[in-house]
């Protein structure tokens, strides 16, 4: 693995965050491209990758920093390695990279940070990177299966249950769940969510609302998920996680998956995962195989 590659981070420096990915392509006579850039400042080739910026998640930042390095909008595959490594006077800073696929491109001009945007075959690719760790995300790239992500997403955060009288169905989420909502679209988009699954509970259905307004989505809403029914029912929850994964995986659709705390153990279960807690807001996306298994997992929350 890399670990060969990264540098102890001394406990008390902070090391710059930042958010990348190896994007590939398929192209008709010359295989599977992937995606470089050339640093006029620096005189290099390297894989698109750029800072986190404030309130931003790495998973959105990856997207973000592609998209304005290369012109081409991308969804988020397997993670890869995370880099660590001396940045200047800047100090350390550390990068997660992701898998990726095209989504959609267009030219990007060239200026002061950025001035040739090329794709070339691995093998080419690996031999016009000047960084070893970039040969390496490339090499282990070509070593990833196939996955579609699954995405299991606690409820933003809700009114408190002694500040509500009626139903607890009908307890909607709070001003900070509603901030959350928000900071949810680009995470999931980066992952190119296109089916939204949730609890028939309006704190679950308002979390994927945002993101689904913007991406004219529906939401498939079931009472099996909900808190009421789901939390007394493993076995009725796990026939239904049963039936999603199948579809998530034969139509290659990313999706989520909106529940209650007392039900996501059961959710887990279902998907044979270690239990996980999340807080609201949090999700785990689960890349799943052509057969089902979870190849990789990762794990992020809106930071509201």
């Amino acid at each position: 693995m890399l670990k060969e590659l990264v540098r102890p981070v001394p406990t008390k420096l902070r090391p710059i965050l930042a958010g990348g990915a190896v994007v590939t392509r398929e192209h008709p006579t010359r295989g599977t491209e992937v995606v470089l850039v050339h640093r006029k400042q620096y005189d290099d080739w390297s894989l698109p990758k750029g800072k986190l910026e404030a309130g931003e998640s790495l998973p959105a930042c990856a997207v973000r920093e592609v998209l304005e390095e290369t012109g081409v909008t991308i969804r988020l595959g397997t993670p890869l390695d995370q880099v660590v490594y001396e940045a200047g006077r800047a100090g350390l800073k550390r990068v997660d990279y992701w898998a990726a696929s095209v989504v959609s491109a267009t030219r990007r001009a060239p200026d002061a940070e950025v001035d040739v945007v090329s794709w070339l075959p691995l093998r080419a690719a690996l031999s016009r990177l000047d960084f070893d760790h970039d040969k390496f995300l490339v090499r282990q790239l070509m070593d990833q299966p196939v996955t579609t992500p699954l995405v299991i997403l606690r409820h933003a955060k809700a009114m408190d249950r002694k500040d509500w009288s009626r139903k607890d169905a009908a307890r909607p989420i709070n001003s900070r769940g509603r901030r959350q909502a928000r900071l949810l679209i680009p995470m999931l988009g980066a992952y190119g969510v296109r089916r939204l699954v949730s609890s028939s509970s309006a704190r679950c259905v308002s979390t994927v609302m945002p993101y689904a307004h913007s991406q004219e989505l529906r939401v498939e809403t079931h009472g099996q998920l909900s808190e009421e029914e789901g939390s007394h029912d493993a076995s009725g929850v796990a026939r239904l996680l049963g039936r999603i994964r199948k579809q998530t995986v034969a139509d290659q659709v990313p999706t989520v998956v909106c529940v209650h705390r007392p039900v996501l153990p059961h959710v887990l279960e279902a998907l044979e995962m270690a239990p996980t807690p999340l807080v609201t807001g949090e999700f785990l996306v689960a890349h799943l195989t052509g057969d089902g298994e979870v190849h990789a997992l990762e794990r992020h929350r809106p930071q509201a």
